[in-house]
């Protein structure tokens, strides 16, 4: 009998022990938010905030509900983006023809280039007065022949360099376009840069061309002793770029400068960590400078949860260009990822970047929900309940001809959020429990061992049973 209640208070302390919390369905929600219809259909649409992100105990969004005014659930389901309209980078060869090294006196460019009409043709070729260069000479600058645009042809949007050297460089410019070579036309500036490092090279080859350009386009090198050699261009017809449907929302994160703790760790120096608040999913990350001309190569990382290790996003080249009175910035890194914090390591030998005057830029594809006006309104959208099962329904399941039905779709928008005490207190009970869990497992593990041991060794100490063979008396 001894044995047997052994037995079973070992099997209660370990079931003890072993028990999470309890089901999702029993746990009030920690947040909860008024949803406001503003366009009553039988399904409404609610487009989800950052901020419900941020109140979500799960990155899938697993602990979210939709409940009406007697606290009963309303079915919903998450509707995924509509399709986007990808169109693939197409490009064509420009000509490059140098400028000589400096203007003329008066301050004019010669013009490299001979142009002969033939009918409608237009035939661009070197000028036959044109020098030469050395081969130690620097040139000036470029014009580009972007050649001739077809009517329904896209007009460029970028101007890839391409040159054989040096390795490193970072060479300013400023652009000017014409289309007779004749009268020219401020175009803005930009920067073209090279640097090698660890991770591979990062470059920046790409000119940003003004909205209706025309076909001549001449690069002015700031200073021409730093700019690279250049052996080709293109003009990039129709720069990859996405047309989604359900446009992604743009949010600005402020930088928090990385602690001396967190260096004596392992974080690189002069990094900076952005937290934007909740598992995002990000589908472009941007660098802002406030102020002032600014050219930051750097590497961006990105984890859900502080006690993750850091995972590569991918280099970039962000800059802030002020010039003539404009200004020039680079365009955003695409990515395709989840995060909550982002991090922007520099390259050392490019500075360190002012964490007042840096923001980063991310554009997130924030989820849609779906639900029927069905139960009692008002009704309200809960979230923070740790460890719950997914509650959404497949959105062909809960929507029956789900794309005829999406134009009617009504349209719902959430109020503040409030939080319940009883709730908060409930979750830090269970993040209090979760602590100790593992170490009473452990404690009930190597307690029940050692009963069993003991047990094993009483086994091996106790008497045979009665009839089993006994032994022969000793002789009298």
């Amino acid at each position: 009998m001894r044995r047997r209640d052994a037995c079973v208070a070992f099997a209660g302390a370990l079931a003890v022990a072993c028990a999470s919390v309890r089901a999702d369905d029993e746990r009030p929600a920690r947040f909860r938010a008024p949803v406001d219809i503003r366009q009553p259909a039988p399904f409404v649409q609610l487009a989800l905030p950052a901020s419900a992100y941020a109140r979500s105990e799960s990155p899938g969004l697993d602990d979210l509900r939709i409940v009406d005014a007697r606290g009963a659930r309303v079915p919903f389901a998450f509707l995924p983006p509509r399709a986007e309209a990808r169109r693939d980078e197409r490009r064509r060869s420009a000509t490059l023809y140098p400028l000589p090294a400096r203007p003329a006196a008066d301050g004019s460019w010669p013009v490299p280039v001979d142009i002969t009409l033939d009918g409608n043709r237009v035939h661009v070729r070197r000028a036959n007065t044109a020098q030469p260069r050395a081969a130690d000479a620097r040139s000036g600058g470029w014009v580009a022949d972007l050649g001739v645009r077809l009517p329904d042809e896209p007009v460029p949007s970028w101007l890839r360099l391409h040159w054989s050297g040096p390795a490193e460089f970072s060479a300013g410019y400023r652009l000017e376009t014409s289309d007779d070579l004749r009268a020219w036309r401020a175009a803005g500036g930009g920067q073209v840069l090279a640097l090698a490092s660890a991770a591979g090279p990062l470059t920046q080859p790409d000119v940003a061309l003004p909205p209706a350009p025309a076909r001549f386009v001449r690069i002015l090198w700031t200073d021409p002793a730093r700019a690279p050699q250049l052996d080709g261009a293109e003009a990039v017809v129709d720069a990859r770029r996405r047309v989604a449907i359900d446009a992604p929302t743009e949010l600005v994160a402020a930088a928090q400068v990385v602690s001396a703790e967190a260096r004596e760790g392992g974080s690189p120096a002069g990094a900076l960590a952005f937290d934007l608040g909740g598992s995002l999913p990000l589908v472009s990350i941007e660098l802002r400078f406030a102020r002032g001309t600014q050219v930051a190569p750097v590497r961006l990382q990105a984890r859900d949860r502080a006690d993750e290790p850091w995972r590569e996003l991918g280099a970039a080249v962000f800059y802030r260009i002020e010039r003539d009175g404009g200004v020039v910035a680079a365009p955003p890194l695409e990515v395709a990822t989840r995060a909550r914090w982002v991090r922007a390591v520099p390259d050392p030998r490019a500075g360190v970047l002012d964490a007042a005057a840096t923001s980063l830029v991310v554009r997130a594809q924030l989820a849609r929900i779906v639900f029927p006006m069905q139960g009692q309104a008002p009704y309200a959208l809960l979230a923070g309940v740790a460890h719950a099962s997914p509650a959404a329904l497949p959105a062909t399941t809960l929507v029956a001809g789900l794309e005829t039905e999406r134009p009617r779709f009504g349209v719902a928008t959430i109020g503040a959020w409030s939080e319940d005490e009883a709730a908060l207190r409930r979750a830090q009970a269970d993040r209090r429990a979760a602590q100790w869990r593992s170490s009473l497992l452990w404690a009930v593990l190597l307690v029940g061992v050692a009963a069993l041991a003991f047990m094993v060794w009483r086994l091996a100490r106790a008497p045979r049973a009665a009839g089993s063979p006994s032994q022969p008396a000793p002789p009298a």
